[in-house]
């Protein structure tokens, strides 16, 4: 099953473009970072989606392992940010920065593809607004980002120009309903849009 939705992006702009101006190495987070740290704080904090299908019931993770979907000349690979929930944002960063750049290059090993609790497939940078995720099994729970959009947006009863982004959340019905899916969505909407990482 997969839930959709659209929130303001404005806070998540304005918070990059500070990292930016903030950074002394000229090394910025990129907005997977930001979503990764953010989706594992909400991981810890509703922990219901952290959790797999197996041998006909529902097994809870103790650890928060965030996969991130990286397109490679090799095709898709979903290396693993191990313990996300522990780490700060420049340490997610750095550790994504290095998947990443092993994953391009084929230098990947097995143990940095495995373990995963829980994935993040962003396809913004493609132009693509919103799509429907596949489960990386046996997680129970994978996102999907879609791309920043400059468009129209009503605040305070007027119509003024903003950013959107859409994100749509597929999850394993077995292991969590759709009302506790769709909290964590909430909640993860929330602090995106008030990010303050």
């Amino acid at each position: 099953m997969t839930l959709t939705t659209k929130i303001n992006a404005i806070s998540l702009v304005a918070h990059r473009e500070q990292l930016k101006s903030e950074s002394q190495t000229g090394v910025v987070p990129a907005y997977n970072d930001i979503l990764i740290h953010l989706a594992a704080e909400t991981l810890r904090e509703l922990p219901d989606l952290n959790a797999c299908w197996y041998r006909e019931g529902i097994h809870a993770y103790e650890a928060i392992n965030i996969a991130t979907a990286v397109d490679t000349p090799n095709g898709l690979l979903a290396p693993v940010v191990r313990d996300a929930d522990r780490l700060s944002l420049p340490e997610i960063a750095d550790r994504t920065r290095q998947l990443l750049a092993a994953a391009r290059s084929g230098r990947l090993s097995q143990n940095q593809l495995t373990g995963g609790t829980f994935t993040i497939s962003n396809l913004g940078m493609f132009g693509i607004d919103a799509f429907t995720p596949v489960l990386n099994m046996p997680q129970a729970a994978i996102l999907g980002v879609g791309r920043i959009i400059e468009e129209p947006i009503v605040r305070d009863g007027r119509l003024v120009a903003g950013k959107t982004i859409s994100l749509s959340l597929t999850f394993d019905h077995r292991v969590v309903d759709g009302a506790r899916a769709a909290r964590w969505l909430q909640r993860f909407c929330e602090r995106l849009q008030t990010t303050d990482c």
